[in-house]
């Protein structure tokens, strides 16, 4: 059971070491063309997030829970100036020579931390990123060093799971699927933490993503289904308070 954050973080520790020893292998090579504006041009669960961002370049940008460096990358090659933490040492060392053999590595600085409890200075970053990482943290905590190390006007964009729709937490808790993840310590984002993550900001915005295409996720990574895609586009642009039935949401923050 866990009952303290240092429970959460013992679980969720072991949960990304084990993770990281058995998910990599060798560093493949990115096409000359992949950056961060690249990838979220591609990613499904990441609407709005180049948009609301902006131009990186000379920016500087923490990056929550880097896991093995995948986006971390790319950030850098946008040409941000990027602070990456997670709280697995082992996902940050494989993150860290990932960084280092695509060249990257004097432009990326790597910290083991949990989100909670940050080692940066007041007012230290531009921008704020994560994808999958704020559903592990503590909200009022996090939400607190969030607010603290971001500059004033500052902005932040995550990419989350929502555990507002009740048939879908009953999905993620009983029933199989291909390439479902074990269970940490994390929740998905509900309504209270949702209201906890927004409260110390300016401004705040939560956009639902996937709400009929979430047929994708049961049938496992990699499949695309456009007609679910193109309706959930058109429908979630209508009426965006249906964000709550939504498997994946997009927080965007400003300071």
């Amino acid at each position: 059971m866990i009952e303290t954050i240092a429970d959460r973080y013992s679980v969720e520790r072991a949960k990304w070491d084990a993770h990281a020893h058995t998910a990599s292998g060798p560093i493949k090579p990115l096409p000359p063309e992949a950056d961060f504006d690249w990838h979220c041009d591609r990613d499904h669960l990441m609407p709005g997030v180049r948009e609301f961002l902006g131009d990186l370049r000379g920016r500087r940008v923490v990056e929550y829970g880097c896991g093995l460096g995948s986006l971390t990358v790319l950030l850098a090659r946008s040409g941000a100036k990027v602070s990456a933490f997670d709280l697995s040492e082992s996902s940050v060392e494989v993150a860290r020579e990932r960084a280092r053999t695509m060249g990257l590595g004097d432009r990326v600085e790597f910290t083991v931390a949990p989100g909670e409890d940050l080692p940066y200075a007041d007012a230290s970053f531009d921008i704020a990123f994560g994808k999958a990482v704020l559903h592990h943290l503590e909200p009022v905590a996090g939400a607190r060093e969030l607010s603290r190390i971001l500059r004033p006007g500052g902005r932040a964009a995550f990419s989350e799971p929502l555990g507002t729709n009740p048939l879908v937490a009953f999905a993620r808790d009983h029933l199989p699927y291909p390439n479902k993840h074990e269970r940490g310590a994390d929740i998905p984002l509900r309504r209270e933490d949702i209201a906890a993550w927004t409260r110390p900001f300016a401004a705040a915005q939560l956009r639902g993503v996937q709400l009929f295409s979430m047929v994708e996720r049961g049938l496992g990574f990699g499949r695309r289904i456009e007609p679910l895609r193109y309706i959930d586009r058109e429908l979630l642009e209508r009426h965006p308070g249906l964000w709550p039935l939504c498997r994946y949401g997009v927080l965007t923050l400003t300071r």
